[in-house]
């Protein structure tokens, strides 16, 4: 039943897990916004927000600071975050001014817009109910209290260790659907799921940033610096990346590793791809791996070889160590890498929650090749 009244007026805020927005005025349908940077430098462009009591309205969102749309639109949801499409890029403000409209249903009693697809504790949730198989443990309380999840699957006594991440910047949620697809076709019925289940032990933090992704933060570029930058010994800030150092090498001592990290690239990224990382031997079987999967996921939204150049060098930053460089000297380490999935589309396919898991899938066969390949 619609909440809309007319004589109350529609309103703007962020005030649930992972909104992010700051309202400066609203004057009639109008209303002008910006992004919240807390403790972000510089500018990053990551908002999600609810609209309630629009019903009907045609409404307007102009973006004061800085504001990037890509050509799929706003993400839009109409049930309270459930389920999400795209606005359209018809959507964008005309005459060059920064943000967007939107005609709000009739019926709706509140709406919500976002840069992206959320993915939040409420939707790791849901995914664990249907995976039995998979066990959750706590790998730390994070700086404001909260519970990280470590989650556990597989044979804990097999050799093979696979290690996966998601969320060292809170804002980069396309990554857990990516991950999700992975732990689904682990868990799942098939001849692939079996194996893995005999075979291999697998560890995966789906929010390293727990904090940044319930309370909306941008995550990226944190100051004085991110998760992804805390891997230095002298330099560890975050409880998570403590726990990670501590936790990973004494649970994969002796074993071959794979480890993936799931990120998101700018926002207009229009292919996913690796990032080079580690010694030759890791870029090697890098490589070898991007092969496999780009046979594994061709059509629309293809894992291309060739949207990865050479990758024959790897990324080393200037100010801090990310964690698959740190993981690239673990010993037993036979491929570790990030991966960067578009906010928006990859090729000519508009990304959705479904076809990010079904390339988590494509990545947890190549898994398997590659461990079957060359060990």
């Amino acid at each position: 039943m619609s909440e809309n009244s007319p004589t109350k007026p529609w309103s703007i805020d962020c005030d649930f897990p992972g909104g992010n927005i700051v309202v400066e005025r609203q004057e009639g349908d109008k209303a002008w916004v910006h992004h919240d940077l807390r403790g972000t430098s510089p500018w990053w462009f990551y908002w999600y927000f609810r609209v309630k009591n629009a019903g009907g309205k045609t409404l307007q969102f102009i973006f004061t600071k800085k504001f990037l749309m890509h050509n799929q639109g706003v993400c839009v949801s109409v049930d309270g975050g459930q389920t999400w499409a795209w606005s359209g890029a018809q959507a964008l403000n005309p005459d060059g001014v920064p943000g967007f409209r939107y005609i709000v249903p009739g019926g709706a009693s509140e709406i919500r817009f976002a840069i992206s697809f959320p993915y939040l504790q409420e939707h790791l949730q849901r995914l664990l109910a249907e995976l039995p198989a998979v066990t959750v443990g706590e790998l730390c309380r994070s700086r404001h209290g909260r519970s990280v999840e470590l989650l556990r699957l597989g044979n804990p006594q097999a050799k093979r260790k696979l290690y996966l991440t998601a969320r060292h910047h809170a804002c980069e949620s396309n990554g857990n659907w990516v991950m999700e697809g992975a732990l689904r076709e682990i868990c799942a019925d098939s001849d692939v799921g079996e194996w893995f289940r005999q075979n291999v032990d697998v560890l995966a933090v789906p929010f390293v940033d727990k904090d940044g992704v319930e309370e909306g933060d941008q995550g990226k570029d944190r100051t004085p610096h991110d998760h992804n930058r805390d891997y230095d010994d002298d330099r560890v800030i975050y409880p998570e990346v403590a726990a990670i150092k501590k936790l990973v090498p004494e649970w994969s001592a002796g074993s071959s590793i794979i480890a993936t990290d799931f990120h998101c690239p700018y926002i207009n990224g229009r292919h996913a791809y690796m990032v080079p990382v580690g010694e030759e031997q890791n870029l090697v079987n890098m490589r070898r791996f991007v092969q496999i999967v780009a046979d594994l996921h061709p059509g629309p939204g293809a894992f291309r070889e060739d949207d990865h150049g050479g990758l024959t060098k790897g990324n080393v930053y200037k100010n801090g160590i990310q964690s698959t460089r740190w993981l690239s000297t673990l010993p037993g380490m036979l491929m570790c890498g990030t991966l960067e999935t578009p906010y928006c589309q990859i090729h000519d396919a508009a990304v959705t929650p479904a076809n990010l898991i079904v390339l988590g899938r494509s990545f947890a066969k190549a898994y398997q090749a590659l461990w079957l390949e060359l060990t």
